[in-house]
């Protein structure tokens, strides 16, 4: 799957609204918040590296590193949904494979996660 800017989460706004109006599930590295929509809402993602992850080197390889999480299982999520992942400070002493392990437990706590990727037609 292609990460592509029209699928990011860019306003605060749209952060806020999975905030207000969604759940969210805690793992050891991250956080996930969910908003699951009517069947027009697309599938769409945001992150969040607070400096409480790191300096901005850690930061920024941290969010590359989601990313690429995202692109690998993005398509085994809901159709509509919008995902927040939030690193908690621990996530910058973690490894690739560790972040990916947790984000997909935590995706199944969500009951967002499926095993086989979705078409999108």
């Amino acid at each position: 799957m292609r990460l592509t800017r029209k699928r990011r989460m860019r306003q605060w706004g749209e952060f806020q609204t999975v905030r207000n109006g969604g759940q969210s599930a805690a793992g050891k590295y991250l956080v996930l918040g969910k908003l699951e929509g009517e069947a027009t809402l697309e599938r769409r993602f945001g992150l969040i590296t607070s400096k409480k992850a790191g300096k901005a080197v850690t930061r920024n390889l941290l969010r590359r590193r989601f990313r690429e999480i995202i692109r690998k299982h993005g398509d085994n999520l809901h159709q509509n949904v919008m995902l927040v992942t939030i690193a908690r400070w621990r996530a910058s002493q973690a490894t690739f494979q560790q972040l990916e392990a947790d984000w997909i437990k935590t995706a199944k706590r969500l009951k967002i996660w499926h095993e086989q990727p979705i078409d999108p037609s």
